[in-house]
């Protein structure tokens, strides 16, 4: 995205037809079709007009137009970089003092990351009116300004135009894990996306309600289910709700903390308590359930007139009978409402999600794409393999193993890392850095989707476990296999 002139980018709205003004939109990298508004153009233009009273032409330069960040989806309006510090400017033509205040705070904590001084406003042009965020040590408040006072603000910025905005964010500073972000999450140093509060809007509508339900929350690899579901179980435990949460999966250090710092009631299916003391039961990774463990929940819920939310990816099976016993099918056949779906790739970048797509079918390839944040090496042997993959664990990338077995050793645990995770270890989890293998056993069959040799568990479905859990950096090696590295030589080529 490049910066604009607002008084250009006006002129030109009022004067050029549709086609040609989304053309020169496009110059700038912005797509007014999906993104900005008339109205906010109106509002932009009213805006510019305002300032222009005060007769400096330049502070109409050097702005970003519709900015979204990487992966969040985060929208501002305009956003203006100096060298010290960034001006924010959000466009209404109409809104309520509390939204204002509300999307003001939020803006802030995205841009916060940024260590400069921050200044946001909001213009509401229905009213001829502007609106400064003003910080104090505990509170912060929206309070009224005069136009006067952003002129002075955009006059004296050292503006800066020379920069690849795509770059000054970083996605995972926004990222917050239950488990790997656990005192941010408790601290609730976070925001939902717009996705993501509708459901636990609609989720919560339901729970507040006397009656037994059931609601299920269902979404791929990196739309932030987990996020979504333990905002809701976190909520309703200050709400004075009794919450259950039973984890398909084993427990990692995440709920430990939970647990143990913050007195959460969480336990594996095996393990779990009387849902007596209960007002609502959670059931993560649902999917992974046993058809008795299921059968046993769902009766004791409906006997004792509880609440229980369903969370789970029908894609993250790591054993084929789990895929096989349809617990997808069981949970809807209990739903009164249509599970709550989330759709928007949240955590995994772009580039991550591209290659993820073309690795597991080779018929598929997507174009025009690069990949600065993924990297591959090849190894004749699992010697050598294991040396690389505790040197990767060393440098701080994280390593998860293929699952190692209880009672026979497979071929896979003969270059196993020196990191203690495997693909059932890291389920729900995100890492900034990770390393997955591919060994002999991967191919692709006769319709080109990647296939593995199966032991107990399946080796394809631990590698989209494992795969699936990277944030922002990947790195494959490839070991004794050149139908997998001339297929990745070929996706990054």
């Amino acid at each position: 995205m490049k910066p604009i002139n607002l008084l250009s980018i006006i002129q030109a709205f009022r004067s050029l037809d549709s086609g040609l003004f989304q053309k020169l939109m496009n110059n700038y990298g912005i797509n007014v079709a999906k993104g900005m508004r008339d109205y906010e153009l109106d509002g932009i233009r009213m805006l510019t007009e305002e300032l222009l009273k005060h007769e400096d032409v330049s502070v109409t330069d050097g702005y970003y137009l519709g900015f979204s960040i990487p992966q969040i989806g985060k929208e501002f309006d305009l956003l203006r970089f100096g060298e010290d510090n960034i001006i924010n400017i959000e466009i209404k033509s109409e809104s309520s003092f509390e939204k204002i205040q509300k999307q003001q705070i939020r803006n802030r904590y995205y841009l916060s990351f940024l260590n400069k001084e921050i200044h946001i406003y909001t213009y509401i042009s229905g009213e001829n009116k502007l609106y400064k965020l003003v910080s104090g040590p505990t509170v912060s408040t929206s309070t009224e300004v005069k136009m006067s006072e952003l002129y002075d603000k955009l006059l004296k910025q050292v503006v800066v135009t020379d920069m690849n905005i795509d770059e000054v964010f970083n996605p995972s500073d926004y990222l917050v894990s239950p488990f790997n972000s656990t005192e941010k999450f408790i601290n609730e140093n976070y925001f939902l996306t717009i996705q993501q509060e509708n459901i636990y809007d609609n989720v919560q509508e339901i729970l507040d309600k006397p009656n037994v339900a059931f609601i299920a929350i269902t979404g791929n690899a990196g739309t932030g289910k987990t996020l979504l579901t333990y905002h809701i179980a976190k909520k309703n435990q200050q709400k004075g709700f009794r919450v259950l949460i039973l984890h398909c999966a084993q427990l990692n250090n995440g709920h430990n903390i939970l647990k143990e710092n913050w007195g959460w009631n969480i336990s594996m299916p095996r393990y779990a308590p009387e849902i007596n003391d209960f007002d609502v039961i959670i059931i993560d990774e649902a999917q992974r359930l046993y058809p008795s463990q299921f059968n046993k929940i769902v009766e004791s819920v409906k006997r004792l007139n509880k609440k229980c939310i369903f969370s789970y990816d029908e894609k993250q099976y790591l054993h084929d009978n789990e895929k096989n016993r349809n617990i997808k099918g069981k949970i809807e056949a209990e739903l009164k409402f249509p599970p709550f779906k989330l759709t928007d790739k949240i955590r995994t970048n772009k580039e991550i999600s591209y290659f993820i797509k073309q690795l597991l079918n080779k018929n598929k390839n997507i174009s025009d794409i690069k990949y600065p944040n993924i990297d591959f090496l090849y190894c004749k042997d699992q010697k050598s393999a294991k040396v690389l993959l505790n040197m990767m664990h060393q440098k701080g990338w994280k390593v998860p193993n293929y699952t190692p077995g209880t009672r026979t050793f497979f071929n896979y645990e003969k270059y196993r890392s020196e990191d203690v995770d495997s693909a059932h270890s890291v389920i729900g989890q995100e890492f900034e850095k990770v390393v997955v293998v591919l060994d002999e056993t991967f191919k692709y069959n006769s319709s080109g989707e990647l296939v593995a040799n199966n032991n107990y568990y399946s080796q394809k479905q631990m590698l989209y476990q494992i795969i699936t859990r990277a944030i922002k950096k990947l790195h494959v090696i490839v070991i004794n296999n050149e139908v997998m590295l001339n297929r990745c030589i070929q996706i990054l080529k």
